[in-house]
């Protein structure tokens, strides 16, 4: 064989006498098993492209209606959810001292959600000039963000699911500042990647918290730009031990790890609704040590970005659109598929996830595939 001319169907490998068969393009299947998720990624971008063309014709005081209708149904049929969102209102009123009516708050956290989503859709529609002409900076300056890059060390922008946040991002790429922006997967595969497409569509890169996505994040502010991390819900279990609004609670260490291993400020940023568009309040930056004591460092970064984080959502506390607990005494069970408190979540679901194959880009696929042969060696 050693002597044989490679036809279509087979390529001869640098070693005497082997020979690596592969399909030619003419006998491949047409829909291989390793296409299927990329095709899936494609319908996803499609139907979210389409969503958002269609929503955007109809008239914005109607799509605001139709919002909060949806929110209304979401309410009175979500189960878990209200219950979720009403045990997480409870607590911070009571650490907050706020007096509004619980179960006002908690619809209106509904229909906020609902609105976001409709805003998320049609974003993409939106110039940069009106997108920006409906935010108004309430508190702090833009110069924040510039003073910070003059110190060459890029900036982390750390936020909660207050007001329609995704707005934040969208408004910041406009100026126009460079942001990787972390993105954990609380929802199904398909649905993901059509939100992540129009969280994107201002040129942000979206990343998820991964390795891979953190490697992606130090080398972007190493490049002098900006990262953007919620950081108000450990999603996934495997956070740090904090006080958070009185009550013990994990939350994810990430953007303090980062911080103390870049020497990047952390700069908290906010946003809520108002009838004329949207109200931003950009804060101070603070810094973490980076000493021999990393614990310490650690639970100093930790207690500041906690005292940013309870300021910013008690002032917001109707738009608080977080749905899962973020108080539970459900015992902890790290990297879960789903965040504890979902619908979603089952034994049968979390495994059934976790077959699931994920999505690859060709460039990755390319990479395997050339390293192959070295590894048949």
């Amino acid at each position: 064989m050693a002597n044989r001319e490679p036809d279509n169907h087979e390529t001869e490998d640098r070693k005497p006498g082997r020979t690596i068969r592969t399909l030619s393009s003419r006998t491949r299947p047409q829909f291989r098993k390793e296409d299927r998720p990329e095709f899936r990624y494609r319908l996803s971008i499609a139907i979210a492209v389409i969503f958002s063309w269609a929503f955007w014709l109809i008239p914005g005081p109607l799509r605001g209606w139709v919002a909060d209708r949806f929110g209304e149904l979401f309410y009175r049929f979500g189960h878990t959810y209200p219950s979720n969102v009403r045990s997480n209102v409870e607590t911070v009123k009571a650490y907050a001292g706020l007096m509004d009516d619980t179960e006002a708050t908690v619809r209106s956290i509904f229909r906020e959600s609902a609105r976001n989503f409709m805003d998320l859709i049609t974003m993409p529609r939106l110039s940069d000039q009106r997108l920006l002409r409906s935010v108004k900076l309430v508190e702090g300056s833009w110069s924040t963000l510039d003073e910070v890059l003059a110190a060459g060390k890029g900036g982390i922008l750390v936020t909660g699911h207050v007001g329609c946040f995704d707005f934040l991002g969208q408004a910041i790429s406009a100026k126009p500042y460079k942001l990787t922006v972390v993105t954990g997967r609380t929802t199904s595969r398909f649905i993901f990647d059509g939100v992540t497409h129009l969280r994107g569509t201002r040129g942000a890169t979206m990343v998820e918290p991964t390795p891979s996505g953190v490697r992606k994040v130090m080398r972007a502010l190493r490049r002098n730009e900006f990262a953007v991390l919620v950081a108000d819900r450990d999603y996934f279990q495997n956070g740090m031990d904090t006080m958070f609004m009185g009550e013990e609670t994990t939350l994810p260490p990430g953007p303090i790890r980062i911080a103390r291993e870049t020497g990047a400020p952390l700069i908290s940023v906010f946003t809520r609704r108002v009838k004329s568009g949207h109200e931003m309040s950009i804060g101070k930056p603070f810094f973490v040590t980076k000493s021999q004591e990393m614990r310490r460092d650690l639970e100093d970064g930790m207690n500041e970005l906690v005292r940013e984080l309870e300021s910013g959502i008690s002032a917001s506390l109707n738009q608080w659109v977080m749905f899962q607990k973020v108080w539970t005494d459900v015992e902890r069970v790290p990297v879960r598929v789903f965040p504890v408190g979902s619908p979603l979540e089952s034994e049968l679901l979390e495994r059934v996830a976790s077959a699931l194959p994920e999505r690859e880009s060709r460039q990755g696929r390319g990479r395997k595939a050339r390293r192959r042969p070295a590894e048949n060696e």
